[in-house]
């Protein structure tokens, strides 16, 4: 008995629901056998053949009724199924019963038509957009390559060092906007491997030397012997990222830490000794295009770089998460998981 209980639960609220939908029937059957009852009584006529006539009409209502309930629930349940094939390029639509549902079907299939061609458009729209940026990064490495190597054959000029810093920021850019965009398309290429970090932190570092140089910072690593799980593009980005970050908001003097944490851990602290991050920014530096008091006070923030980091280590089944105080500095940590499947 028990365990037809919940079933009875669940088909009640239903059954009442049929029946406000058949309202106006149950009204109009009332209706008229109350008027046939005042007729009767006004000709003094014998109700015994009204009472007769209506319970035979009631108990062939019920039976209609309980049918008609029958194939109605049926109908939802396969209307709820259809809620979860949305995405099909056709639905498999229930026969109508009625001009009505004929002619929502019909409406439903336009629109689906409809959205169909909307969705291969922005598809479209995303896919030639990213091959123009694409172009867009690759062009424009070339004349930053050759500003490279000019600056290079002017050593001694005093704006030497400080515009290859320079350079290096607009390299950063340029793959920020190119990393934004495959972010946004349905498909990405990770690339899942067992990957060592400390190359990866190294080849960062000698990357953002000229930032290091001229803002006088200091970089303390000593290899952290991480083996971890990822995709060495798209982590590589993470890094470049929070790395860019602390050496833009730590001053002249300050230092950059670069640590594992406990042995066993797979997390990658990375410290700053900067100007910190306020308490009301903290919950939101991940948001997209947030760039809080710091970035309002530094114009070139995009608001883009930590929504970046996040959103890569999402999917790249880590976390990142960051700690910080006004004038002591920033700590981020990027953890990835401790095992995945086939990578025992």
């Amino acid at each position: 008995m028990r365990s037809n209980e919940p079933a009875k639960k669940k088909s009640m609220p239903l059954f009442f629901r049929y029946l406000k939908e058949k309202r106006k029937t149950l009204i109009l059957w009332l209706l008229w056998t109350l008027i046939q009852g005042v007729v009767f009584l006004l000709y003094r006529c014998s109700l015994e053949p009204l009472v007769y006539a209506s319970v035979l009409c009631l108990g062939i209502g019920l039976v209609f009724l309980l049918t008609g309930f029958f194939r109605w629930n049926s109908r939802m349940k396969e209307l709820s199924l259809l809620s979860v094939q949305l995405d099909e390029k056709v639905l498999p639509l229930p026969v109508p019963h009625t001009a009505a549902e004929e002619s929502y079907q019909s409406l439903l299939r336009s629109l689906s038509l409809t959205r169909m061609e909307e969705r291969r458009a922005q598809e479209q729209k995303i896919s030639e957009m990213l091959d123009f940026y694409t172009l867009w990064v690759h062009q424009i490495k070339t004349p930053i390559a050759a500003m490279r190597l000019l600056l290079q054959s002017d050593e001694k000029n005093a704006l030497a060092s400080p515009l290859q810093g320079e350079l290096t920021r607009i390299e950063g850019y340029a793959e920020m906007v190119l990393s934004y965009l495959r972010l946004q398309s349905e498909t990405t290429d990770y690339l899942f491997k067992k990957v060592e970090l400390d190359p990866l932190i190294r080849g960062t570092i000698r990357r953002f030397a000229r930032l290091f140089i001229g803002g006088r910072l200091s970089v303390s690593f000593e290899g952290t012997g991480l083996l971890v799980v990822t995709d060495e593009k798209w982590i590589s980005i993470v890094l470049e990222q929070v790395i860019s970050n602390a050496v833009k908001y730590t001053p002249p003097g300050g230092t950059v830490s670069i640590t594992a944490a406990a042995a066993g851990d797979h997390t990658l602290s990375i410290a700053d000794t900067g100007i910190g991050i306020r308490p009301e920014d903290l919950p939101r530096v991940f948001e997209r295009g947030y760039t809080g008091f710091n970035g309002h006070d530094e114009h070139h923030s995009s608001g883009l770089g930590l929504y970046l980091c996040r959103t890569i280590m999402s999917g790249l089944g880590g976390t990142i998460d960051i700690e910080s105080a006004p004038g002591k500095g920033t700590t981020v940590n990027l953890t990835f998981p401790e095992r995945m499947e086939g990578y025992e």
